[in-house]
């Protein structure tokens, strides 16, 4: 009985320590496999070129599986094949990249083009292989492996030994843990290459719109100006921007950072006029936490515009105290945020603009003088739109084509005699005016032809010279939202719920704004 027990409990502990082998070998399959995993997501994490990942991949699955070759064909869903991103043989010093003769690979060709269809494959000879990519000339064996990314193949895996049945199941099993990690970094690549070209395409669209070449006219007056823009945004000096409001100043202030050398950095402006002095000087300068209560650390607009352009519009109102301080940022390009006692250094080009007579300003004590002269290093002067009459006309055809595009009315055109009426006007509000009555026009006008009655030329309208600006571009503003409410609501079959979904407001905003209109019935 007791031999008969002992072996039973012999053969127990034989068969306790077999589990114990068979577990710990599973585990540390398991954290091989999380090791090559991460390995894997490590190398191709910091790249955003697709190439980049490609080298990197190949690279790491030759040296790390021991094989003698490794490539990613990437799928070219234009040209109908697959090209060779990168490969790796035994013996090269660096992966390299596609032969520059290297035909397209057709998605019906081979096993290459076999495993775009989702399923791997596996060649354990590849002697009669017919369409063998001339990179994995000479490979004996061959697994092709698709890579897929939201349900669609995006690559193809190829790993090869130099001898026929080299590859193995358990290289597939590897290839099947990475696959996920390779797809999520070729999107990610694909994803910033595009938005890198995307961005270099808008700033090459801003720069257009906003240099001096993109303001629109051809007077002699606006000639000069563009002229004059064009000299000043080549040197880096403080510019003064002077004009009546509405004549474009702020548009000037960008032309000269978008030809200027400071391009590619950020354009910043604030309104000097709109802010409280408190708040101005907190918004130009910064604030360091603990200044009040509830008050965080944050840079000013100067710290922010570091590098780039910073346009200070409406400088005319800025009190006494603010003035000193930016006299000292222009003197030590270097900043102080309330509160601190650190000066932070700044590299920052200036431009100012007012409407203001600054001159008089100085005279009178309302403007700092050698806060003026730092700021007239270079002055530019906007003309009012009746200096520049000639201009009306391709101001009126930009902004109708604009206005058209923004509210759906292809086609829409200005009729002869309201170009005429137009230009008759004596536009006290410049440019800016012409802009709100050309809205006001697209909006409302009932045929594809704008008339002089659209843009206000009626025998019972007041002259030119008592116009009120403001109440006329209160008037556009009003009769342009009415109109636009009107639209929402018949697209919107009359449901207030939906047509305040489609305008972007709350509902009870439209209710409040249906009343103001008179579109409802009291």
């Amino acid at each position: 009985m007791r031999g008969r027990g002992r072996g039973l409990m012999e053969m127990e502990e034989e068969r306790l320590r077999r589990a114990l082998r068979e577990a710990s070998s599973a585990l540390i399959r398991s954290i091989e496999e999380l090791s090559f995993v991460r390995l894997v997501g490590d190398a191709l994490a910091g790249e955003i070129e697709s190439a980049a990942v490609a080298r990197a991949l190949v690279g790491l699955l030759r040296d790390e599986l021991g094989l003698e070759f490794a490539a990613l064909w990437t799928v070219d869903e234009v040209a109908g094949g697959l090209r060779a991103a990168a490969y790796a043989r035994a013996g090269d010093a660096a992966p390299a990249g596609p032969l520059p003769d290297a035909p397209l690979v057709p998605f019906s060709s081979g096993s290459v083009g076999a495993a775009v269809s989702g399923t791997p494959v596996r060649l354990l000879e590849t002697t009669g292989e017919p369409a063998l990519p001339p990179e994995a000339a000479g490979v004996g064996s061959l697994l092709c492996f698709p890579v897929v990314a939201r349900g669609r193949t995006v690559a193809v895996i190829g790993i090869g030994a130099g001898r026929p049945d080299g590859v193995d199941a358990e290289h597939e099993r590897l290839v099947a843990l990475v696959a996920p990690t390779v797809a999520l970094a070729l999107e990610s690549a694909g994803l910033v290459q595009r938005l890198a070209s995307e961005n270099r395409a808008l700033r090459a669209e801003l720069s257009e719109r906003c240099a001096a070449g993109g303001m629109v006219g051809t007077s002699p007056a606006c000639r000069q100006l563009l002229a004059t823009v064009a000299r000043l945004a080549e040197v880096d000096v403080t510019v003064l921007v002077l004009g009546a409001s509405g004549t474009g100043k702020e548009m000037v202030a960008r032309a000269l950072h978008h030809g200027g050398r400071r391009r590619d950095a950020p354009f910043v402006a604030v309104n000097c006029a709109a802010l409280p002095e408190t708040l101005l000087e907190s918004e130009l300068f910064g604030i360091e936490r603990g200044v009040a209560t509830g008050v965080e650390r944050r840079a000013g607009v100067i710290e922010r515009a570091s590098g780039g352009t910073l346009l200070l519009d409406e400088i005319g109102d800025m009190s006494p105290v603010v003035q000193a301080k930016l006299l000292r940022v222009l003197q030590e390009r270097e900043v102080t945020r309330v509160g601190g006692a650190r000066p932070i250094p700044v590299d920052v080009r200036v431009v100012a603009a007012t409407h203001r007579d600054l001159e008089r300003a100085v005279r009178d004590g309302g403007f700092r003088e050698d806060l003026y002269f730092r700021l007239k290093v270079a002055t530019v002067r906007v003309p009012t739109l009746a200096e520049r009459r000639e201009d009306v006309p391709l101001l009126a055809h930009h902004f109708l084509a604009r206005a058209a595009a923004r509210h759906g009315r292809a086609g829409l055109r200005l009729s002869p005699e309201a170009v005429a009426a137009l230009v008759a006007r004596a536009w006290p509000g410049n440019v800016r005016e012409l802009e709100n009555v050309i809205e006001q026009a697209a909006v409302m006008a009932e045929g594809p032809v704008i008339g002089p009655a659209d843009v206000g030329d009626t025998p019972t309208a007041r002259t030119e010279h008592e116009l009120d600006y403001r109440g006329v571009v209160g008037a556009a503003v009003d009769h342009t939202e009415r109109a636009l409410i009107a639209r929402a609501l018949a697209a919107a079959g009359q449901n207030r719920t939906r047509a305040a979904r489609l305008l972007g407001i709350g509902r009870r905003t439209l209710l409040y704004k249906l009343k103001r209109h008179g579109l409802v019935e009291p």
